[in-house]
């Protein structure tokens, strides 16, 4: 972590000293002085970081470093804070004011330098304190191997205890089948991915052991590589399983010699190798010399937590990844270890008194194999007692990041080796709530306001961010909750136990603290607050915490804050970068709020603000305004002077009063929800943000059809669209929107006579969402010969036909489609070969459909169908085996089906999903619906 503070830090300077440079004239070489020693000293780091667990001495120098970088950023900040509030002042003041404050400014310069000459102090005596000490040649050849008793513990043989393995009997199967493929001539690699403790190892030793493997292959080998991967011990490993040479012998053969060895008994061989634990895609240019494609059936067999190491290897063999077992099987693993006498019997009946207990505390493993193994060992020792395992269950944290096999230390592998630069991101999951949904875009814009995601050439840094989001999920290290119709993320979660770990890491290097029902003195040292509980009880504390960048409120209940507990919050988080107050109701922010000149990102959904007490634009490098269902009716006209201002999240604001001639918010990309209504802002200022990605209008009235049209021709970089209103859209302003070059995402609400021909609709449009359009069947024949639509909704009283009809050939990348309050639609048709990708299906609220389409039972590629609020009779025709249309519906993977049952006295429903081929399950679920 400390690379990731110094790369940061030394970002900083370098923008410093750009962005200052008049102010900065008499104090600029000590600036770069600093600069220039912390480039130097990031060189040591990136070895310094993965060894300072297991050598005291390094911790301490790496602990150093990272403070004085936290020290220089907390001076640079305060020093542009002092310069940004001078500079203000000194707007408003005469000449005489004017005069005093160049003497303050002088005096803040004055400052800044003894800062730095402090600093420079310090890192002298690091500097000489890692002579002093010995650690000179940290990332040296000589340097110590603290890793050696992990990389120890964790050497895998091709050996398998049967006793720990469940639920991999499909996997299994799978992966033998794929080995002894007689199809498959070509040398392929076969990689099995997931995070750590999933049991990837566990399943290679099956399938290696495997009597049907053993037999189709002349030779198996398996090798241990680890993440501390060095290419020799490897080739050596290698050649005394394949060549039975011993070590000796191994180390008096040269390089060149070995290789050529081995590749010359490999071709001979029809050949099984697994290379165990791999980390790096280094390791397979290294060796795949002696790998040689004879087309006779060789196969290699990775175990990797990282997809690019997979994919590198071998782009065009499938990856086989590891999932959670589900709670059926994790009950079956965690009964087998906590009553290991039973096994030899086969039964391993859980006694009743104690099931309730046991089920909660393998609830808190999330599917993990190598957390239940550990907590069922731990059980088996212990008394089969209520008050034991009541204990046991309240402390289930502690005993997984204290138990002897150092579960924690395992998954920590993943975080060391990640680099510097997402080291940051993933610890920033640890403010999160336990099990929450995240939304991806809101953690990446959070991710953007920190400064953790840097500027890469042209590219847009939501870009970049979700490249880095990527990332850790191909590291294994993050799962994918939810993904749009485009691939994009659209929530995440990480495991309990992960976020364990970035809770530890972030809290030792003063990254993070929660506030959860107690404080701790750590919580005025802490960088980033995250509010478990109350904002109220954050805000009685009162703490002064100069070192806050990040605020971020939630809790779900209501809270109500007066003017009066904000007193001290302006004055005590005067670096402030990101603050989400989302869910706390504020009619107004104080006004030293206004004060937070690095701000970059400002979450005030769901507030209640009525208005601000401060000129918006005081906030001048804010970057992401959220203010959506909130009580402000118009918008602050000092919002168009902020040249930083990227992103605006309303909801049905109006845009009202006289617009300056010159509009500095010309880099804006978000402007969602506006309403059109106000004093003529269509005509006179929407064609000026031309930088503008996504818009949202609501109120559309045909009046403005002109206007509306001369605007969005300006508009080039427009690429999101959603236009809502009560009177028809207009035929012009429809082939516009169809026209515009960049649109590949629109959301239309309202009348309209028919689309425009696919001629007239530009090809890279990708999501199409209608509502209230009433629609006959000719729109629907343009909508199906739309060549990259990939997800369609129509929604309430979108068409208006009594039958629709899907045509072969129609729809040919439609990935997901949603119909929904169709009310006049009774017959549906799909014709064979239309929708040929389509992959989900919602019908929602079409009570006068009678059936499943005609035809479904072609489409192949189909993973879900979602039906919500059909009729019984409806439902009746898909009940598995016996229903009249089960022959249409037999073939998907997943069939839900939901029937919600609304009580308002209790804000209650009820819901009953069925995945094929289950019987229905029932479950409860609350909402203030």
């Amino acid at each position: 972590m400390a690379e990731a503070v110094v790369s940061f830090v030394v970002q900083k300077l370098g923008d410093l000293l750009i962005e200052e440079v008049t102010s900065l004239y008499d104090v600029q070489y000590q600036v770069e002085s600093i600069e220039r020693e912390l480039t130097r000293m990031q060189c040591f780091l990136k070895d310094a970081d993965a060894k300072q667990k297991g050598d005291m001495r390094v911790n301490n120098w790496v602990r150093d470093i990272r403070d004085v970088a936290f020290d220089v950023e907390d001076i640079i900040d305060t020093f542009v804070l002092k310069l940004a509030c001078q500079r203000r002042r000194s707007g408003l003041m005469g000449f005489t004011a004017k005069f005093k404050y160049c003497f303050r400014d002088l005096a803040a310069r004055r400052q800044l330098a003894e800062d730095i000459r402090s600093i420079k102090r310090r890192i002298c005596e690091i500097s000489t304190g890692r002579v002093t000490y010995g650690i000179e040649n940290i990332g040296g050849d000589n340097a110590p191997y603290v890793c050696e008793k992990m990389r120890e513990r964790r050497r895998s043989s091709p050996h398998v205890d049967n006793h720990d393995v469940i639920g991999f009997d499909e996997d299994i199967n799978m992966l033998v089948l794929r080995l002894v493929d007689l199809r498959l001539l070509r040398r392929r690699v076969i990689s099995i991915v997931g995070m750590g403790g999933l049991g990837k190892t566990t399943l290679a030793k099956k399938v290696y052991n495997c009597t049907e493997v053993k037999r189709h292959f002349d030779l198996c080998a398996w090798v241990y590589v680890s993440q501390d991967y060095r290419a020799r011990e490897i080739l050596h490993e290698i050649g005394r399983r394949v060549l039975s040479i011993s070590k000796d012998n191994l180390a008096a053969m040269n390089k060149d010699d070995l290789e050529e060895k081995l590749y010359r008994v490999l071709s001979k061989k029809r050949y099984l190798i697994v290379l165990d634990d791999i980390w790096k895609i280094e390791v397979w240019d290294d060796l795949k010399a002696i790998f040689p494609d004879v087309m006779n059936g060789s196969k290699l067999l990775f175990t990797t937590r990282i997809k690019e190491v997979a994919m590198h290897a071998d782009p065009s063999s499938p990856l086989h990844e590891l999932h959670f077992l589900s709670a059926a099987k994790s009950w079956q693993l965690f009964t087998k270890k906590a009553f290991p006498m039973l096994v030899e019997t086969g039964s391993f009946a859980c006694p009743p008194e104690l099931e309730r207990l046991g089920k909660q505390i393998v609830a808190k493993c999330g599917g993990l194999p190598l957390a239940i193994v550990i907590l069922g060992g731990l059980l088996s020792r212990k008394e089969k007692t209520t008050c034991v395992w009541s204990r046991v269950l309240q402390s289930v944290n502690w005993q997984l990041t204290h138990d002897p096999n150092k579960l924690l230390e395992i998954l920590a592998l993943s975080y060391n080796d990640l680099p510097y630069y997402l080291k940051p991101c993933f610890l920033y999951f640890g403010l999160f709530p336990e099990d929450l949904e995240i939304p991806a875009p809101k953690l990446m814009l959070f991710w953007i306001a920190e400064g953790f995601v840097q500027q890469r050439g042209e590219e847009a840094m939501e870009d970049v961010a979700e490249d880095f989001l990527e990332e850790l999920i191909d590291r294994s290290m993050v799962q994918v909750v939810e993904r749009r119709y485009d691939g994009k993320i659209k929530a995440c979660r990480i495991h309990d136990l992960l976020r364990d770990l970035a809770i530890s890491e972030a809290k030792e290097c003063k990254f993070l603290e929660i506030l959860d029902g107690y404080t701790c003195d750590s919580m005025i040292r802490a960088r980033r607050i995250a509010i478990h509980t109350t904002l109220d009880m954050y805000l009685h504390l009162r703490h002064s915490n100069l070192h806050l960048r990040s605020l971020l409120r939630f809790t779900t209940s209501d809270e109500y804050l007066q003017s009066h507990q904000w007193t001290h919050f302006g004055d005590c988080h005067k670096l402030l970068r990101v603050l989400d107050l989302q869910g706390a109701i504020v009619s107004i922010l104080p006004k030293a709020t206004g004060e937070l000149i690095h701000l970059r990102h400002l979450g005030l959904k769901n507030t209640g603000l009525k208005r601000f007490s401060f000129p918006i634009n005081n906030l001048s490098k804010l970057q992401t305004l959220d203010i959506r269902a909130t009580k402000l009716s118009r918008m602050p006209k000092e919002l168009w002077k902020m040249q930083s201002l990227r992103r605006l999240y309303f909801h049905r604001i109006a845009i009202t009063g006289r617009f300056p001639d010159h509009v500095s918010a010309t880099n804006l990309r978000t402007l969602s929800t506006v309403s059109i209504y106000g004093n003529n802002w269509v005509p006179n200022f929407l064609g000026k943000l031309t930088n503008l990605r996504k818009l949202g209008i609501e109120g559309y009235h045909v009046s403005q059809t002109e206007a509306l049209s001369n605007a969005l021709v300006k508009l080039s970089s427009l690429e999101i669209l959603q236009l809502k209103g009560a009177d028809p859209i207009s035929d012009p302003v429809l082939r516009l929107i169809f026209k515009l070059p960049n649109i590949y995402k629109l959301h239309l609400s309202g009348a309209m006579d028919k689309l425009p021909d696919p001629g007239e609709i530009q090809p890279n449009l990708t999501k199409l969402c209608l509502e209230m359009s009433q629609l006959e069947h000719d729109s629907f024949v343009t909508m199906e010969r739309l060549p990259n639509l990939k997800m369609l909704r129509l929604l309430s009283n979108s068409f208006c036909e009594k039958e629709m009809v899907c045509s072969s050939g129609g729809f040919p990348k439609l990935h997901c489609l949603e119909i929904r309050e169709l009310e006049k639609l009774e017959e549906w048709r799909i014709d064979v070969g239309a929708m040929p990708g389509l992959r989900r299906l919602i019908i929602h609220d079409c009570e006068n459909l009678k059936m499943i389409p005609e035809g479904l039972q072609y489409i192949t590629t189909l993973k879900e169908v979602v039906i919500e609020g059909m009729a019984d009779e409806f439902e009746a025709r898909i009940q598995q085996d016996c229903g009249s249309d089960w022959h249409k519906v037999q073939h998907i993977p997943s069939i839900v089906i939901r029937i919600v049952l609304i009580c308002e006295m209790l804000g209650i429903y009820f819901c009953w999903k069925t995945r094929s081929p289950m019987l229905p399950r029932p479950f409860l679920q609350s909402s203030r619906r």
